[in-house]
């Protein structure tokens, strides 16, 4: 089983990062647990008292949780009993989740404490973890508290929130090894969308860690007014002084023009009109004429 390459990383601190599936421990196989979220409470509890022990979830089987158990100190609500010995989670496509219905209480899954607490989870999805009750919880699906042991193999951790660590926090002197899993869509609020890792050493082999978030609070900054007063400026009148220019009168002078003793004279002229009953002669004109006039009235210059 392979799976593909990260598309994108939450924030981590890593002892090693690497290749390939590591083998997953055999463990000796028992008769799974009844699918009921009291059973799987009540095995946890069941391998603690033995010292240890394997507690096998029953096939494509959904443990909702939807209650908090008793807490060992100030670390948070978790869901399931304190793993104070060496237990080991085997799945088979089964799913543990923080129930979705109103009014179900905020907790992790699993909390690794006590003086051996020591945690092997396989082929196991863990999703809806979220332990901030206070807000500032870490480890949304597990914590590893300081000194202990996580062991992840071939599972999925998705939608899980914490302050730190939105999937996984390690903390100081603790150990933690995931191989051939997936974390995804889980969010934190200061550190480690995916994982968050605080002076333990981790190893992280063939995981993909996808769409993970972290959500940095901004702090408003308080605006300073900066008054800027206005100066009026005087208006200075300004007077324009107007200078009459005189005025220079243009006289025409009349020049009289006389016209005299201009005549025309018309002399000797004579007109023949024949055939008619109307005779003219001796007529004077203002010029000098020359035609006939024939019957048919055409006029020949």
């Amino acid at each position: 089983m392979r799976f593909p390459p990260p598309k994108a990383a939450g924030v981590l601190t890593a002892v090693g990062l690497a290749l390939g599936l590591a083998a997953i421990p055999a463990p000796a196989y028992a008769a799974p647990i009844t699918c009921d979220a009291k059973a799987l409470v009540t095995a946890i509890d069941a391998a603690n008292l033995a010292g240890g022990g394997t507690v096998d979830l029953a096939a494509n089987c959904v443990y909702s949780l939807d209650a908090v158990e008793p807490a060992a100190g100030g670390s948070g609500p978790n869901g399931l009993p304190v793993i104070t010995e060496a237990i080991t989670v085997n799945g088979a496509n089964s799913v543990i989740e923080r129930a979705t219905a109103a009014g179900t209480p905020k907790f992790r899954f699993f909390e690794i404490g006590g003086a051996r607490g020591e945690l092997t989870l396989n082929r196991v999805t863990l999703r809806n973890g979220d332990p901030t009750a206070l807000g500032t919880e870490d480890g949304g699906a597990i914590l590893v508290n300081a000194n202990r042991v996580l062991t992840v193999n071939n599972s999925v951790l998705t939608g899980n929130t914490a302050h730190e660590g939105g999937a996984i926090a390690s903390l100081g002197g603790s150990s933690t090894r995931i191989s051939g899993s997936e974390f995804t869509s889980n969010s934190a609020v200061a550190g480690g969308g995916g994982l968050f890792n605080l002076g333990g050493g981790i190893a992280i082999l063939s995981t993909t860690v996808s769409e993970t978030s972290t959500t940095v609070s901004e702090t408003p900054v308080a605006e300073t007014s900066t008054a800027v007063s206005e100066t009026p400026v005087a208006e200075t009148p300004t007077t324009v002084s107007e200078t009459p220019v005189a005025e220079t009168p243009t006289t025409v002078s009349e020049t009289p023009t006389t016209v005299s003793n201009n005549t025309t004279t018309a002399s000797n002229n004579s007109t023949t009109v024949s055939n008619n009953t109307t005779t003219v002669s001796n007529d004077k004109a203002d010029c000098t004429c020359t035609g006939t006039i024939s019957g048919t009235g055409a006029q020949t210059l």
